[in-house]
């Protein structure tokens, strides 16, 4: 027999969407992610779809926004334009892989395009690519699958 304590606690359940979190859980729950774009609408769609999972998100316009979140806050993952305005993709790759507390970071680069010749160096650099325009689901599935890499060095 079921008594109403359990009774309520199974009815909590049933409130909190499949596969989803209570609000209880949102602080801390996600690692933060730092979105470096200098388009506003990219960098605020992507921030709050990420904030929709929970993620804390971290926002950055420049390079040097985006060096100096990274030294507060330390992001687990960072989602970079290719060409952001005073540091580009390549140099704050290459700035993360110089510091021992920042080369474990995994950097995915937001591009309009690529050409097919691209530095081998460069992409040995970054976890991944994303394609502008790209659709938000596909950047959350890089950033879990770049999560989930065991080995990032």
């Amino acid at each position: 027999m079921i008594t109403s304590e359990q009774r309520g606690s199974l009815s909590d359940r049933r409130r909190v969407s499949r596969g989803g979190r209570r609000a209880e859980d949102r602080v801390g729950a996600y690692p933060p992610v730092l979105v470096a774009d200098s388009y506003d609408g990219v960098r605020t769609s992507c921030s709050r779809y990420l904030d929709r999972f929970n993620f804390q998100v971290l926002e950055a316009s420049d390079g040097e926004q985006a060096l100096a979140r990274i030294n507060a806050e330390a992001p687990q993952v960072i989602l970079t334009e290719l060409n952001l305005p005073e540091m580009p993709a390549w140099r704050l790759a290459q700035w993360l892989s110089q510091n021992w507390r920042t080369r474990q970071i995994p950097v995915i680069v937001l591009a309009a395009g690529l050409e097919p010749g691209t530095d081998q160096d460069f992409q040995s650099m970054v976890a991944g690519v994303l394609l502008k325009p790209f659709q938000l689901q596909t950047m959350l599935g890089e950033i879990r699958r770049v999560l989930r890499t065991p080995d990032r060095a």
